[in-house]
């Protein structure tokens, strides 16, 4: 999978960082789709937001009391606010840019759908657990340094400051 270079720092196989970039690249389009999608369903985006979330298993329990009531008032702008949010995630892990940072943001993202969307739906709620893994994993793993800007930053910058918060060193 990977061995120690001549420097004593951890390299990875090339295949196995081009699987990593084509990996990441493909949830920046998943991403950017959700996002375009959110907008583009009218009916999702003026007043279908909770009977989306109730169809798909509602809120768990705990996430309930505080999420009805803060999005329902605002169930629009929190609809704006979640796609827009999807497609400037997507954006970066299609440019590889920042990928640690993005990795972090998206598993909060996937964590709060999941929290909003799959009560009492066990095989749902291991399914948002096992994206929140892979996206984390794939901070970790330094995803964007192959084929995405991290690559260009790291040589520019310090590791550390553009693998923030989940890498120090550059896996390459």
């Amino acid at each position: 999978a990977g061995a120690l270079g001549a420097d004593g720092r951890w390299q990875l196989n090339t295949t196995i960082a081009r699987a990593l970039a084509v990996v990441r690249i493909l949830i920046g389009i998943g991403f950017v789709w959700m996002g375009i999608s959110m907008l583009m369903n009218h009916g999702f985006l003026y007043g279908g937001l909770l009977e989306h979330l109730t169809a798909t298993g509602g809120p768990v329990r705990i996430y309930r009391d505080i999420f009805l009531r803060v999005v329902e008032p605002r169930e629009t702008l929190v609809v704006y606010f979640a796609s827009t949010v999807s497609i400037l995630l997507g954006l970066l892990y299609l440019t590889g840019t920042l990928i640690s940072l993005t990795s972090l943001a998206s598993s909060f993202l996937v964590v709060n759908y999941g929290l909003a969307s799959s009560s009492w739906n066990r095989p749902r709620q291991l399914l948002f657990f096992l994206a929140t893994v892979l996206l984390l994993m794939l901070g970790r793993m330094g995803a964007g340094c192959t084929w995405g800007v991290d690559g260009w930053l790291i040589r520019r910058f310090k590791d550390w400051l553009v693998l923030f918060p989940l890498r120090r060193k550059a896996p390459m």
